[in-house]
């Protein structure tokens, strides 16, 4: 069994990966919507579609940076408190500041971003 500064590296880190991986997903996903409406504009269909699937894969950028933030903020806050010798704050233990709620919803705004898309380019797909 490892310690406790073991586990909260450990802890750390797959959190690292995780924004990782749901900025590439969101990030991709307005990539891959631009490239889409790219090759229909070619064809003559408006691009207006994207509007709304690029919008939520932005909002799921913000939210994972929104994530980040909070964490760099409750690092500073534990090592001011560990200089005074006190215990981590007791806000830091509510949901809403843990950076894992953030990451979900961004991951799940992914999802939804992926879903309106395609929603929208079926509404597309038989107007060239």
């Amino acid at each position: 069994m490892g310690t406790v500064a073991e586990h909260e590296k450990r802890s750390q880190e797959i959190a690292d990966t995780t924004r990782r991986v749901v900025v590439t997903l969101n990030g991709g996903g307005i990539g891959v919507v631009f490239s889409v409406a790219g090759t229909l504009a070619a064809k003559g269909v408006y691009a207006s579609w994207a509007i709304w699937p690029v919008a939520v894969f932005v909002l799921g950028l913000l939210f994972t940076g929104l994530s980040l933030f909070l964490a760099k903020h409750r690092e500073l806050k534990r090592r001011d408190a560990a200089k005074e010798g006190k215990e981590e704050p007791e806000k830091f233990k509510k949901w809403y500041w843990r950076s894992f709620t953030w990451d979900l919803v961004a991951f799940a705004l992914f999802g939804v971003g992926a879903l309106v898309g395609l929603v929208a380019l079926s509404f597309v797909a038989g107007n060239p």
